[in-house]
Order: structure tokens, then C-alpha cells, then sequence
């Protein structure tokens, strides 16, 4: 039974659910703006490099804050906390001993990559560390199988608390789920503006294409 009067609801459960949707989503624009090939990079980089490299310290710090923050403990200063200790801790499995121990399972790997990443949240993050900062070396640093790994265990325990609370024969596949990110389309745009460029870049081209684009309606201002 849970150790207190406050069990989980439905509500909670698609509450926690939502916030790693969101979460998921984020890291698929992260991805796709900063992950790839060196012209991907290159791209950025000579369109607007205090923003993109703005633009990356952002999304890490936010990416870890916001896992260290679905896997704090269930309760912090007197405050319940919606994370995946909470979820496990005030829901009832008496009935279904076996989906405990899977769900504790998952949660130990979870908190296997949670402290990976905690020493950025707690030195960099939350807080601006002073030995830390003195010291210079990068923290909360994660390999790729790592992070692959967390998003598998993270859709799993989804997936059981899914079938446990809301849909006893239903699927909640995390990393499933289709159009998370249009972060492409900003590069494709970015993409076609160098190409532009290329093209005006040749003088006959460029004025004959300078008179196209005089008939956009694009060519006003925004």
C-alpha cells in the first residue's frame, strides 16, 4: 500500500506524463539544431553564432533541469514532489507485487543517469559553485548510449504506470510519438537563405531575381 494518505491519481499520472512529452520535445529540437554534420554547425554558426551558441547553453541547462526535476524525491522541504519516486511510492501495487519491482528497477537505472547529470544542476545550474567555477572542468556530462538509454527507461516506466492507472491494455510509447519538433524547418529556411545568397551572388542571376522577389509579399516589412 502507499506509505501515506495521498495516492496517485489518473490525473497525476497524465500530469507527469505531459511534462515528459514536453521534456522529450525539447530534446528533439535540441537534436535537430545541434546534432549532426559539421555544414549543420557551420550553418548556425555563421548566421547568427551568439544566438545559436546562446540558444545551446539554454536548452542543456533547461534539459538538465528538468530531468533532475522529474526524478527528485517524492517529497522536498515539506512539499510532495510529481516525479518518478513519488509516482512509485504513492501508488498501489499490493495486487501486482512483480509491476513494484520492475518499476523499481527502472527507477534505480533512472537515478543511475540522474547523478550524471546532478553535479551540472547543483554547481552550474541551480547554483554558480565557486570551486566549480575556479576549477573550469566541464560537469554532467553523458555519453550518447547513456542518454539513449534514459529515454528507454523513462518511456518504460510511462508505459507501466500508463497500464497501471489509466488503460490496463494500453501502450504509452514516449519515444513513439510522431511531429515533437519543426526544428528542421528553421534550418531548411536557414539552408534556402544561403542558397539565396549564392545565387545573388552572380550578377545577372541576382538581378533578375531581385525583380522576382520585389513581387513578394514578403518583400515589405514584417
Amino acid at each position: 500500500m502507499p506509505v501515506s494518505e495521498i495516492i496517485t491519481t489518473k490525473e497525476d499520472v497524465d500530469a507527469f506524463r505531459d511534462s515528459c512529452v514536453l521534456l522529450r520535445s525539447q530534446w528533439e529540437h535540441f537534436t535537430t539544431l545541434f546534432e549532426g554534420t559539421e555544414l549543420k554547425r557551420e550553418l548556425l554558426q555563421t548566421t547568427a553564432p551568439i544566438f545559436f551558441n546562446d540558444l545551446h547553453r539554454l536548452f542543456v541547462e533547461h534539459l538538465v533541469l528538468h530531468i533532475c526535476r522529474l526524478t527528485d524525491n517524492a517529497q522536498t522541504m515539506g512539499r510532495k514532489n510529481l516525479t518518478v519516486k513519488f509516482l512509485i511510492e504513492h501508488s498501489d501495487f499490493s495486487a501486482a507485487p512483480d509491476t513494484l519491482e520492475k518499476l523499481k528497477r527502472i527507477s534505480a537505472d533512472i537515478d543511475s543517469f540522474r547523478e550524471l547529470i546532478l553535479p551540472a544542476r547543483n554547481r552550474f545550474i541551480s547554483h554558480l559553485d565557486l570551486e566549480a567555477v575556479r576549477l573550469g572542468d566541464p560537469l554532467g556530462a553523458a555519453s550518447t548510449d547513456k542518454w539513449k538509454q534514459f529515454w528507454l527507461d523513462l518511456q518504460d516506466f510511462l508505459d507501466v504506470m500508463h497500464r497501471h492507472h489509466i488503460e490496463t491494455d494500453g501502450h504509452f510509447y514516449l519515444n513513439g510519438i510522431g511531429n515533437m519538433s519543426d526544428a528542421d524547418s528553421l534550418l531548411t529556411a536557414l539552408r534556402n537563405a544561403k542558397l539565396f545568397h549564392a545565387v545573388m551572388s552572380d550578377r545577372e542571376i541576382g538581378t533578375r531575381a531581385l525583380r522576382a522577389a520585389d513581387t513578394s509579399k514578403f518583400a515589405g516589412d514584417l
